[in-house]
């Protein structure tokens, strides 16, 4: 008998981007999925989404050099494809690997692959890393040299050196390597190798991190309660935490 793969009830856009919320099923499957990833697989430190602290512990890994740089992966999700989840799955020890990734699956909207992962469901995250951090891209990222630093947040990558050579030399192997891993780089949001870089919506440059001046006026554009102003204020102040300079947020 044949198995129906609804992995989701509905789909929508967020700042037009597609959206897809799982079916009962799904969500359960993805969320067991989720847990034997992470037993099955030790990730490596450089994947900040996946390690308290998160973004900011990210920018901060950076904050001490001189030098940085950006890449960010373009509808990272939907570049996945099913057999690569199946593929990465079986390598870790994941039974039923091509069933799974079924259920992790859907039509893409954007054509190729014709099923991937979808933004939306609880275990893409942890799938989408483990393909990075599996293919060519992600072997690069663990040969770099230790005057480079690197941070991955989902589809960002950042680098950081006192060395420019270094960097642009480490820019330039990280921009082949994903892209002779089937990865398209957003050339919109690329920046440096330079002095300052913008990263999560925070200017960084050499022992300084603070949100954006545009970012915090665009909070305070809307009515907030008590409780998230305080939360916000309370961002700020963590992203500026151990900063050596006091200069102001810029304009962006």
């Amino acid at each position: 008998m044949s198995v129906k793969f609804e992995t989701y009830r509905f789909s929508y856009l967020r700042k037009g981007k597609p959206v897809f919320v799982p079916s009962d099923r799904g969500e359960a499957i993805g969320r067991d999925l989720k847990a034997k990833v992470e037993a099955a697989t030790e990730f490596e430190d450089i994947y900040y989404h996946l390690r308290n602290g998160g973004h900011v512990a990210a920018l901060h890994s950076h904050r001490d050099h001189r030098y940085f740089a950006r890449v960010d992966i373009e509808r990272f999700f939907y570049s996945i494809g099913r057999n690569r989840v199946a593929r990465d799955l079986h390598a870790i020890g994941i039974a039923k690997a091509g069933y799974l990734a079924k259920w992790s699956c859907v039509k893409n909207p954007y054509g190729q692959p014709n099923y991937a992962l979808p933004y939306g469901f609880v275990q893409s995250p942890i799938l989408a890393t483990l393909v990075l951090m599996h293919s060519g891209a992600g072997a690069f990222l663990r040969g770099l040299p230790d005057n480079v630093t690197a941070s991955v947040y989902m589809d960002d990558i950042a680098l950081s050196s006192d060395d420019l050579d270094a960097l642009q030399a480490a820019n330039a192997g990280l921009r082949a390597a994903l892209q002779d891993s089937n990865f398209t780089i957003n050339e919109n949001k690329a920046q440096g190798p330079d002095e300052a870089i913008v990263l999560f919506n925070c200017e960084l440059s050499r022992r300084f991190a603070a949100v954006l001046l545009a970012r915090r006026e665009e909070f305070f554009e809307k009515d907030r309660s008590a409780a998230s102003v305080d939360a916000f204020t309370r961002y700020c102040a963590q992203v500026e935490k151990g900063n050596e300079n006091a200069a102001e947020p810029v304009e962006a």
